[in-house]
């Protein structure tokens, strides 16, 4: 069943290679989100209804192509997969694709387009020339 070789390759495969494959899956994690926020954003921002189509659709296009990591698409495809066969335990599932695969999402949602999101729009501080305070004399006379 192709599900359950998905599953297998989504979590064995990356353990197979010890601290490597999870640093490979924690990036993969990291770009997917990204392109995922990035969809959500150039949709939102876009004036027209195709640029509101193309905006959403090509970032999730270009994860899927990729074969990037999401956390919530392989909280269905490994246990899916895990029903339909794999050889795929509930620690390699955790320990190898959901652990890392969530805090990269969670780096790649919040430092890649949050972050910058917010650093470009937030509300800047004039420079103003300081303001002096007036002497005692000047608010005895007034």
């Amino acid at each position: 069943v192709k599900i359950a070789a998905i599953a297998e390759a989504k979590t064995i495969a990356y353990a197979a290679h010890g601290y490597a494959g999870w640093i490979t899956v924690f990036v993969k994690a990291i770009l997917c989100n990204w392109m995922v926020c990035l969809g959500v954003v150039m949709g939102m921002t876009s004036q027209s209804t195709l640029g509101k189509i193309v905006g959403a659709w090509l970032p999730i296009l270009t994860f899927f192509g990729q074969g990037f990591e999401h956390s919530v698409v392989n909280m269905f495809i490994i246990p899916t997969g895990m029903m339909l066969g794999a050889k795929v335990s509930m620690a390699d599932w955790w320990l190898w694709n959901e652990i890392p695969v969530t805090l990269g999402n969670l780096v790649g949602g919040l430092l890649f387009t949050g972050l910058f999101l917010y650093w470009t729009y937030s509300p800047r501080e004039e420079k103003s020339a300081p303001v002096t305070a007036a002497a005692p004399e000047e608010l005895v006379q007034a």
